[in-house]
């Protein structure tokens, strides 16, 4: 029977249970179940842990890590699981232990780094994070920054570059942000760059693109006592133009509403992976600053997700492209099979034929007394017959014929040692 669990409710049962214990509960192996929750990122005690326990001593528990990636948040043991694309679910194991292997890789790297807190049954509330102003930018967003910096606002008060919509006022605050995440994505290997396509964030090849965008409130506009009063000065020199026999087109006082900024930025991820986060925006209790050590592991999900799927893709097609080349050899086999079978015949009838005809010429050598003109022209012609089907059988001619044909190549290079390949599927149908 399938249950379900939050990371949180596993990791304290495999804390407060022997993992041996809990697989059986589970109707499960304690390796599939110690598989399952490396799967979902929760530690699980190591040896001598229990140990400790049963004689009374402390045991240092592992604590949960906090995790980017919702679709890691629910675990479900026996029974039946929701369904993966099969096409993706490779990449999202792939993926997941790149940011993994990442996070360890920084965390021997940062020797003197003050480990976590051990986490409580309290939530602790995250706080806000604010940077100072960046005088030097990163080298990587430089050309980024210089755009920011010559865009002029639109009557909106709007910065709008290609994958950036903000408002002039949080340009500063914009540029430091970007500042540090392109250092927290070099730490990951990534490269950041804009261009004409918007943001970008690569490793190789492959890359993603992000949008930056400032949360905007649409209002109907309510008119000023100015506005007012100019369309009122409006209608009457309207209405005394109209007593000329004059027209006066109409005019707009006021825009029909108004947009306020809310200061509010989210980072979107365009790119396509299944169950990954893809949003990350400024909230009550947690800036776009305090998450930006997770923004650079989703973008480092998201390329290690495209990575995982292109090599699987040109996989595919090196795949495909074999197996082509290998059913042309096939192709080109059976065609020479049939020529081998068809020299083969051709030289048993000649065998045969020689042989007739040796019978023939040797039973006219009894008949030469007797035999009228015609009869010994066509015992000449069978002996010239006899001559060549001779020179044809000897095995200089043969061999030579066999060459020029290319019926018994050596090296063969139409041998695959893979033997015959599967043949093609065709639709329903066809």
């Amino acid at each position: 029977m399938e249950q379900t669990f939050t990371r949180r409710e596993l990791y304290e049962l495999v804390w407060s249970t022997p993992i041996v214990t809990l697989a059986a509960r589970f109707q499960l192996s304690d390796r599939g179940l110690a598989k399952t929750c490396a799967r979902h990122q929760i530690p699980v005690p190591g040896r001598g842990y229990w140990a400790k326990i049963e004689a009374g001593l402390s045991a240092t528990k592992t604590p949960l890590w906090k995790i980017d990636n919702p679709a890691l948040e629910t675990v479900h043991l026996g029974g039946h699981r929701p369904a993966v694309s099969p096409y993706v679910a490779f990449a999202i194991e792939r993926a997941n232990d790149d940011v993994e292997a990442s996070r360890r890789e920084r965390k021997l790297s940062r020797p003197t780094e003050e480990p976590p807190e051990k986490s409580t049954s309290m939530r602790q509330p995250k706080q806000l994070v604010a940077f100072e102003p960046v005088i030097r930018p990163d080298a990587a967003i430089s050309g980024l920054v210089s755009k920011l910096k010559s865009e002029a606002p639109d009557n909106k008060g709007e910065l709008s570059i290609a994958g950036i919509r903000i408002h002039h006022s949080s340009k500063t605050r914009l540029v430091s942000i970007l500042h540090h995440l392109a250092i927290a994505l070099q730490e990951r290997g990534i490269t950041f760059s804009h261009n004409d396509k918007g943001v970008l964030a690569a490793i190789g090849p492959d890359d993603i693109r992000l949008e930056i965008t400032e949360e905007r409130k649409r209002e109907k506009h309510v008119p000023s006592p100015a506005e007012l009063k100019k369309k009122a000065d409006f209608e009457k020199r309207r209405e005394i133009a109209q007593r000329r026999g004059q027209w006066l087109f109409p005019e707009s006082f006021w825009p029909e509403y108004d947009y306020f900024h809310s200061g509010k930025l989210s980072f979107d991820i365009q790119n396509w992976a299944q169950g990954a986060r893809k949003r990350w925006s400024d909230g009550k209790q947690q800036n776009l600053e305090g998450m930006l050590e997770g923004l650079a592991d989703g973008v480092l999900f998201h390329l290690s997700f495209e990575k995982a799927r292109r090599e699987e893709r040109e996989a595919d097609e090196r795949r495909r492209k074999h197996l082509a080349h290998r059913r042309e050899l096939h192709k080109q086999r059976q065609a020479r099979e049939e020529k081998r079978l068809l020299f083969l015949r051709q030289l048993a009838d000649d065998r045969r034929e020689a042989d007739d005809l040796r019978t023939t010429i040797d039973h006219a050598s009894k008949l030469m007394a007797q035999d009228s003109p015609e009869y010994r022209r066509m015992i000449t012609w069978a002996e010239q017959r006899l001559s060549k089907l001779e020179v044809q059988n000897q095995l200089d001619t043969l061999t030579s014929n066999l060459r020029d044909q290319d019926l018994f190549p050596e090296p063969d290079e139409l041998y695959d040692p893979e033997g015959d390949p599967p043949p093609p599927r065709y639709a329903w149908g066809d």
